[in-house]
């Protein structure tokens, strides 16, 4: 896969951190600016069509993505907003139970915090191995468990569950599952109706390559619909032509997942250019990203000095995803290591004390290559 063209220029760096920041391709440069113009000169924004035309393509295009009814998709601005409407709406009971896991990332867990003040409880789940057994999660299941929530890909780590098995225990003991997706998205498949989740929640600025400040959520329908409904917003219930008449001041029933949409859902300058990075996303072909980002991944596994890093996150097999997080092995050196790779024009992350790479699409060999020579040199 040759998208090098579509990409940049990235000023001279080697950027592989799309687990932090996912680069606009041009086609989503061209629509921002496209967004742009269009509030330079804002006649171009009277029509009142357009309001409804770009949130409805960009829910067609994220549908396309996960295997879902554009209906069903919930425009948000990060995946803790999606997560946030889930924990503001269950109708909990004094007692229910909430399960997480130790250590996920904060996002995925900040959400459910404020429950506690409404009698619920949190309790995590610590996995004996580097990522959570179905077997685990069984285990620790009691009758007052309502929900369970963990991230898809592990930011820190870069092992992914077996989502199939996770739903399947939820399942079989009535309970909520819930998934934030935003290590994942973009470059593996995720079907959520298909292997019965309850709801998926996503930022769309990493694998996803939009700007920063979007995002979105699905929430199976019968879920979606017990939710205690706790915001109105006009633009879902009216439209800027029923301003030129009467209206009612009324919340409309028929309104489904756009109920729970981030208001101003015709972001010009953020779902315009999104809509553009997703689609450009499934023209390339999710299998075939998935293909080249392994690659690219296993290109640095197999060469980087394995006496003097220690890789931490899956070499192969299901849980492996295109994160991959190493650690030298020497006191200290890690950090110093952060330091001499930035200073080389190599972007990478650190992350609780290991170094985090993440190539997507737009990398190439000999990015990982740059890491690579940059990595066993260091220290020599």
């Amino acid at each position: 896969m040759d998208v090098t063209d579509d990409f940049g220029p990235f000023d001279g760096r080697t950027w592989i951190n799309c687990s932090h920041q996912g680069p606009l391709p041009r086609v989503a440069v061209e629509a921002a600016q496209d967004a742009v113009n269009m509030k330079i000169t804002p006649h171009r924004m009277a029509r009142s069509e357009v309001f409804t035309e770009v949130p409805l393509r960009l829910r067609e295009t994220l549908g396309q993505l996960v295997g879902v009814h554009p209906d069903d998709i919930i425009l948000g601005n990060s995946a803790s907003y999606g997560l946030n409407v889930l924990a503001n709406g269950v109708r909990w009971r004094d007692g229910d139970e909430i399960l997480l896991v130790s250590e996920d990332f904060p996002a995925t867990i900040f959400p459910w915090l404020p429950l506690r003040e409404r009698g619920v409880r949190l309790r995590f789940i610590k996995p004996e191995g580097p990522r959570l057994d179905p077997t685990e999660l069984e285990s620790q299941i009691t009758p007052a468990t309502r929900l369970f929530c963990v991230t898809w890909v592990h930011s820190f780590t870069g092992y992914a569950i077996d989502e199939t098995a996770i739903a399947q225990v939820c399942r079989r003991h009535n309970v909520m599952c819930v998934l934030n997706v935003s290590q994942g998205l973009g470059y593996r498949q995720m079907k959520p109706a298909e292997i019965g989740v309850d709801a998926i929640s996503s930022c769309g600025f990493k694998w996803l390559c939009g700007p920063y400040g979007t995002g979105f959520c699905w929430i199976r329908p019968e879920l979606r619909d017990t939710l205690v409904y706790t915001q109105g917003y006009w633009l879902a219930n009216l439209t800027a032509n029923d301003l030129r008449g009467d209206f009612a001041y009324e919340i409309r029933s028929d309104l489904g997942a756009r109920a729970y949409d981030l208001f101003c859902t015709a972001n010009f300058l953020n779902f315009m250019p999104w809509t553009k990075s997703v689609e450009f996303l499934l023209k390339c072909g999710i299998e075939k990203i998935e293909v080249h980002n392994h690659a690219l991944a296993s290109r640095l596994i197999d060469n980087v000095d394995r006496d003097r890093f220690e890789i931490h996150s899956p070499t192969g097999g299901p849980a492996r995803s295109s994160i991959v997080v190493l650690r030298h092995r020497g006191e200290g050196q890690t950090k110093r290591c952060f330091e001499v790779l930035k200073d080389q024009a190599i972007d990478v992350s650190l992350r609780k004390g290991s170094l985090r790479a993440s190539p997507h699409l737009y990398n190439t060999e000999r990015d990982i290559d740059r890491l690579v020579d940059v990595l066993n040199a260091f220290g020599r």
